[in-house]
């Protein structure tokens, strides 16, 4: 699993660098699960008293549960994004050291240039 970005300063870990490792970390998860249904499927997987239909099914009901938390954890990323508001942005900018500030500026400078704000 990669650690999440460092932006240069000491500081603590940010809610988005929290969600992008939940993320991360989730899918994992779902790789390590369909790596032992792919076992099960080739009959590789180790003895259970379990069948191996219930298995599998017990292991896709798991999967789906970390689908409905990643939604989840995608949805409290939107959630923060929609309440981002000009005042939040501003007191950001006013944190920044002034070449990440100005560089932020001509960025922003450069939407309107673009027909897209994807650089």
């Amino acid at each position: 699993m990669k650690s999440p970005k460092k932006t240069g300063r000491d500081e603590k870990a940010t809610i988005e660098s929290i969600l992008d490792a939940s993320i991360e970390t989730l899918s994992v998860g779902i790789g390590a699960i369909r790596s032992e249904i792919d076992l099960i499927i080739g009959g590789k997987a180790k003895k259970s008293r379990h069948d191996n239909a219930s298995r599998i099914a017990f292991l896709t009901g798991k999967v789906g549960s970390i689908a409905d938390s990643i939604r989840k954890v995608e949805a409290a990323r939107a959630k923060r994004i929609d309440n981002l508001t000009p005042a939040l942005v501003l007191a950001y900018l006013r944190q920044l050291e002034t070449s990440e500030r100005s560089q932020i500026i001509r960025e922003a400078q450069g939407l309107d240039q673009r027909k897209s704000g994807l650089a």
